[in-house]
């Protein structure tokens, strides 16, 4: 009875031994898939090569004129001194419907579209040729045929279709409006949601159609030099695409992998209790 009672002693403790260094084996794996997959804070950081010593720095860079092309729709206004001109020749910007150019809808209602032949029809000014311009030039125009009628007229020109859309690897993938004039690749992906903590920073690439085919400027988030590049200011239709890392894959199939590793070790000890009880002497 000694005997059998000293014999299961010991392979008690050759199991929790066997336990012991089951888990410890699993922690220790666990830990380094873990660690191998984390992403450091310079990779999460925007311009990060910036030099931080100096207080101001300057990175010169022509924004490129987009050049109005045919179904765009504009927002064109036209004030003079007589208040009664200014509601007939505005008189789609009344009070009661400037809040449409808020809406999808009230955008195609209340603009001007550029026709197929590449004007737009403004009230006592009539046909206006503005195909291929930029919205400068057809400011100067509008203002040089407001002038025939007019008395030191205030114009004013804006884009209402000027949409950009942010896929991959952002919070709120999608198509937007943007209703300033211009508009830079970090506000776009702002405006998306930020990247997600499986996006690439350094791996973003901006398609741009025009009328000759399509541009293509891959562009990273974390160097300085992207305040240079073509890919900074996007132009409407323009669309950016933000690349996953490469640990993607591994990080989503993380806990499956734990899982796996975690009933493997178990398999094994439970193998080696059982040998160990076999072998033990009767």
């Amino acid at each position: 009875m000694h005997h059998i009672t000293a014999k299961l002693s010991g392979l008690t403790q050759k199991v929790n031994k066997m336990k012991i260094l089951r888990n410890t084996l699993i922690t220790l794996s666990i830990a380094t898939i873990v660690f191998s997959s984390c992403t450091s804070q310079k990779e999460l950081t925007y311009l990060s090569n910036l030099d931080t010593t100096s207080v101001q720095q300057f990175f010169p860079m022509e924004r490129p004129d987009y050049r109005i092309q045919y179904q765009d729709i504009l927002y064109v206004d036209i004030f003079t001194m007589n208040q009664e001109m200014n509601e007939l020749l505005n008189s789609r910007v009344s009070t009661s419907s400037s809040y449409m150019y808020r809406d999808p809808s009230g955008i195609y209602i209340y603009g001007y579209t550029v026709s197929d032949s590449g004007y737009i029809s403004i009230p006592m000014l009539g046909d206006v040729y503005v195909y291929g311009h930029t919205l400068g030039e057809i400011k100067q125009i509008v203002r040089k045929r407001a002038d025939e009628y007019l008395k030191n007229p205030t114009i004013n020109v804006k884009l209402l279709t000027f949409k950009f859309t942010v896929i991959g690897e952002v919070n709120h993938p999608g198509t937007y409006t943007n209703f300033n004039n211009q508009l830079t690749v970090l506000e776009a992906i702002g405006m998306g949601g930020d990247i997600t903590d499986y996006g690439n920073r350094k791996k973003v690439l901006v398609l741009r159609p025009t009328r000759e085919g399509t541009h293509t400027y891959r562009i990273n988030l974390q160097d300085k030099n992207l305040l240079q590049s073509q890919g900074y200011f996007l132009l409407p239709n323009d669309v950016v695409i933000v690349e996953p890392i490469k640990s993607k894959p591994f990080n989503l199939n993380l806990p499956t992998y734990a899982f796996i590793i975690s009933s493997l070790f178990s398999a094994i000890s439970t193998t080696l209790v059982l040998i160990a009880f076999l072998n033990s002497p009767r």
